[in-house]
């Protein structure tokens, strides 16, 4: 068989979706980890929030629930930042899923291409043999006779 003349540009396109894949993967292994940031944050308001009940119930000092209230403050600020974070990166992971569904059909097409040059090749291969035994068979009937 004749080597395939796009070889090397397929060869180029599946190191395109191997580089996609690879960018998707850790865009969204980057959105997984903030996702798990903010719910650790989240769950750290929580607890605190039912600290802070229970010091006001206690009739702990003011400065104590003040410094409660701000650190709740602050925690929810990240909050805010991380959910900020979290949407810019479902948009990004959104284009790296696109991106990589671009490189798939790409390197698909010639794929097809390809997987098309060699079914065409065969069936020449396959007429060339079936000509060559048909050429036999016939001499073979003429020097019976």
């Amino acid at each position: 068989m004749r080597p395939f003349r796009l070889q090397s540009v397929l060869d180029y396109r599946e190191g395109l979706e191997n580089e996609a894949r690879r960018s998707f993967w850790l865009c969204l292994e980057e959105q997984k980890a903030c996702l798990a940031h903010k719910e650790q944050k989240e769950d750290e308001v929580y607890r605190l929030q039912l600290e802070l009940q229970e010091a006001r119930a206690n009739n702990v000092l003011l400065p104590e629930v003040m410094l409660y209230e701000e650190y709740i403050a602050a925690q929810k600020k990240d909050i805010l930042e991380l959910d900020q974070k979290i949407s810019i990166l479902n948009v990004r992971v959104e284009q790296k899923n696109q991106a990589l569904v671009r490189a798939r059909q790409e390197k698909k097409v010639l794929e097809l291409l390809k997987e098309k040059r060699e079914e065409e090749e065969r069936k020449e291969q396959r007429d060339l043999e079936n000509a060559l035994l048909d050429e036999i068979a016939v001499l073979g009937y003429g020097e019976r006779r």
